[in-house]
């Protein structure tokens, strides 16, 4: 029975379009970025990256090394007494980072592997066999927790199972092998991190409601973890 004043209705009428407007370009936004983020995320697959462990709050505990994923080929055609090279950081119980070095050296009955950090040699080398297509036939190998304690400061600080030396499943095309050319092994990443930060390659990316999830060493890490990227 009271009818609004014609002015006022119609510039209400324009406030609602106003808003309604705004909500509807704040939801694209919302999407647009979303898909971005699926976008990034997906690009970093098979990417080895830098992701924090503390951005969500989390207690910031270090994990020790326990395995090292090595990766690559070495020259099947090999004169004996080649040498390749492999570098990473791992890490004791405590967090501790400390440089180790894979010198692999081509021998006459195949290749071998010594663990060594700062030159310091840690245990005996290890032979690796491979059979007549490449693939390496022996086991994953083991750095022990005695040799590991061979580096000064560190006595008691490793896991009581050692260090493996993961190569890879007959599955995986990047297993360690034998191929045509120069040496190309490397560490592609080690399960060990100081508390604060960790390294791992992203194997997939799984979609939720807080936005793109990587998997990384079989946990979901989130997007916006991530703090480095590498090639």
């Amino acid at each position: 029975m009271n009818p609004a004043d014609s002015t006022q209705f119609l510039t209400q009428t324009a406030q609602f379009t106003e808003v309604e407007t705004l909500q509807k370009m704040a939801k694209q936004q919302e999407v647009q970025q979303a898909a971005s983020q699926v976008l990034a995320a997906s690009s970093m697959i098979g990417r080895p990256v830098t992701y924090s462990l503390t951005a969500g709050g989390g207690p910031g505990v270090p994990t020790p090394t326990h395995v090292m994923s090595v990766r690559g080929s070495l020259p099947k055609d090999a004169a004996v007494g080649a040498t390749a090279t492999a570098t990473t950081d791992v890490f004791t119980n405590q967090g501790a980072k400390v440089p180790l070095e894979l010198n692999f050296t081509k021998t006459a009955t195949g290749w071998n592997v010594q663990a060594s950090t700062h030159g310091t040699k840690l245990g005996n080398p290890v032979a690796i066999t491979f059979d007549a297509s490449g693939d390496h036939s022996s086991s994953d190998l083991t750095i022990p927790a005695a040799a590991l304690d061979g580096i000064v400061g560190t006595t008691g600080a490793w896991p009581q199972t050692g260090i493996t030396l993961a190569f890879g499943a007959a599955n995986d095309p990047t297993r360690l092998q034998l191929a045509s050319g120069p040496a190309s092994v490397v560490v592609a990443e080690q399960d060990g991190n100081d508390g604060q930060t960790a390294t791992g390659i992203v194997t997939g990316v799984h979609i939720t409601a807080d936005g793109p999830q990587l998997v990384i060493g079989g946990q979901q890490i989130p997007y916006t973890s991530v703090t480095d990227v590498r090639s």
